[in-house]
């Protein structure tokens, strides 16, 4: 059997490419990271590590499609249509996956734990991209809960 994510990766490569050419540094960058945080999270809180990669590889699909008013949710349909072709994963497995996607916005909202995996490793992108700049309002209170479970001290 093939690898299921490397052959999520190079499906999601040739999107990225052939979509938004101009975008690929960033579009790399946080789909990647967002899934490599999200595998960390998993293993700290007992989840399967690959699940929850395959929603941070996929969680702004939408938006590497073009972008959508509620890319959240459109992602999900997206997602879930990517990975019903690709034949790899099975029911339940999509169903975690994109329920986590069609959520990650939600971040003051508390969902189920592959959601909240998705919500905590997109903070973690959007936070450690560059730090230099300001956490995102929407995002603070999250961010800290995270340093907290990480052990970690922010630097003032």
């Amino acid at each position: 059997m093939e690898n299921r994510l490397e052959t999520l990766r190079i499906d999601i490569d040739k999107l990225i490419f052939e979509k938004q050419p101009s975008k690929v540094r960033f579009f790399i960058e946080h789909l990647y990271s967002v899934a490599r945080y999200g595998s960390l999270l998993a293993l700290k809180r007992g989840l399967n590590q690959e699940l929850a990669m395959t929603a941070g590889m996929l969680h702004d699909i939408a938006n590497v499609n073009g972008g959508s008013d509620n890319h959240a949710a459109d992602g999900a349909v997206q997602a879930e249509a990517m990975l019903k072709q690709l034949a790899f994963y099975n029911d339940n497995e999509i169903a975690i996956i994109t329920a986590a996607i069609a959520r990650h916005d939600a971040k003051s909202a508390i969902h189920e734990s592959y959601d909240e995996v998705l919500k905590d490793a997109d903070v973690l992108s959007h936070c450690f991209y560059n730090p230099d700049f300001p956490v995102n309002e929407w995002e603070l209170a999250r961010y800290k809960k995270l340093l907290t479970e990480l052990g970690c001290t922010p630097v003032e």
